[in-house]
């Protein structure tokens, strides 16, 4: 319910989406998808190239993790209370519905499957969010940021399967990273 008063302003409800919140929900999403790989990788440990892939993701993911709980900690109450991040409800609930479906993905479901679940949890805005979150919180972004985390990802893919969803997929992650690359080009000083 929003309360207004006498000269017309109001306040918003309070919201959910407040700094510290996020910053927890951020970490949920990173260590449930550390998870995941982590189950795969025991799984295909018959098969060197897969279980590297899914070793060397949750081993991102975990750095994700750790990077959050680290800037939750080291932030300031008041700031991690008094931030609100407004706009991300859509891609909040893509990312979890995307890590959920590909929770549901059964180990021996066939690699397939799990690339292309894998590739669609990456083509989310989950390192985005990351990246925007530890920014908020004072930390630094870049320091812990993996860059080759979805690029491996889509050269393994596309190096295992000759899937056409799945090279699509791959296709979207490399130019997104094209994309952040100029992007980030464009706006470094000097």
């Amino acid at each position: 319910m929003q309360r207004s008063f006498r000269d017309g302003s109001s306040l918003a409800p309070r919201s959910d989406m407040r700094l510290d919140d996020m910053l927890v929900r951020s970490r949920g999403f990173e260590e449930g998808a550390a998870a995941l790989y982590r189950r795969w990788a025991a799984a295909a440990r018959d098969e060197p190239k897969l279980c590297a892939l899914w070793t060397a993701l949750a081993r991102d993911e975990e750095t994700h993790a750790r990077a959050i709980a680290t800037a939750r900690v080291d932030m300031s109450i008041v700031r991690g209370w008094r931030t609100q991040i407004d706009g991300w409800e859509e891609s909040l609930a893509a990312i979890d519905e995307r890590l959920k479906a590909a929770e549901r993905v059964a180990v021996g479901a066939g690699v397939e499957r799990q690339l292309a679940a894998a590739l669609d949890l990456e083509l989310t805005e989950m390192d985005a969010l990351r990246l925007l979150l530890l920014d908020l919180a004072g930390a630094d972004p870049e320091r812990d940021h993996v860059d080759t985390h979805a690029l491996g990802l889509a050269d393994t893919a596309t190096a295992l399967t000759d899937d056409a969803g799945i090279a699509l997929q791959a296709a979207l992650i490399r130019v997104r990273a094209r994309m952040h690359g100029a992007a980030t080009a464009r706006t470094a000083p000097g």
